[in-house]
């Protein structure tokens, strides 16, 4: 499974790490986060194909801001996320993979149901409403500035970035 997502500043994981950290010990929080928001999750029939035909796409693209205007709970994953609006570059950028690759991508990406997002916390365990609302209340909508897009392989044990882009500077 590889994955194209759109990572985050060092900035904007520092505040959503501070968020994390408002609501749950660090002894508590296992995994460090690694910001990004998740684009699309393909399971190409040729992986090579894909990242070329994807990167081509990409290397189009200048910068980008996104605006992360919430914070919620989605129950069906068990996760509190951080919700950024759906900007018109990133938009752009899912529809034309699901343009080309749609069939290929999981069901959480694809077409009307994709629902950018990043993860900051995943507990099947905990009371993740009563953590959210901890979260939010030092939460302030901020906007993050989108300069990288990477592709990801899911493994077993974690992930490994394949390939990094550095997106064209605003004019």
């Amino acid at each position: 499974m590889i994955c194209i997502i759109a990572k985050l500043p060092p900035d904007a994981v520092e505040r959503l790490n501070m968020l994390r950290e408002a609501a749950v010990s660090k002894e508590q929080l296992l995994k460090p986060l690694y910001g990004h928001i998740t684009v699309a999750t393909c399971l190409p029939d040729d992986d090579a194909e894909f990242m070329r035909v994807c990167t081509e796409t990409i290397l189009e693209m200048h910068s980008f801001s996104v605006r992360y205007e919430k914070l919620e709970v989605l129950s069906e994953t068990s996760i509190i996320v951080a919700v950024p609006s759906k900007t018109p570059e990133l938009l752009a950028l899912h529809d034309r993979i699901a343009e080309k690759y749609g069939k290929s991508m999981d069901r959480w990406t694809c077409g009307a149901d994709w629902y950018p997002h990043t993860t900051l916390l995943y507990n099947p365990d905990a009371d993740l409403n009563d953590l959210c609302r901890n979260m939010q209340q030092h939460f302030s909508p901020f906007e993050a500035r989108i300069s990288r897009i990477e592709f990801s392989r899911v493994e077993e044990a974690g992930y490994t970035i394949l390939k990094s882009i550095d997106l064209k500077k605003q004019l």
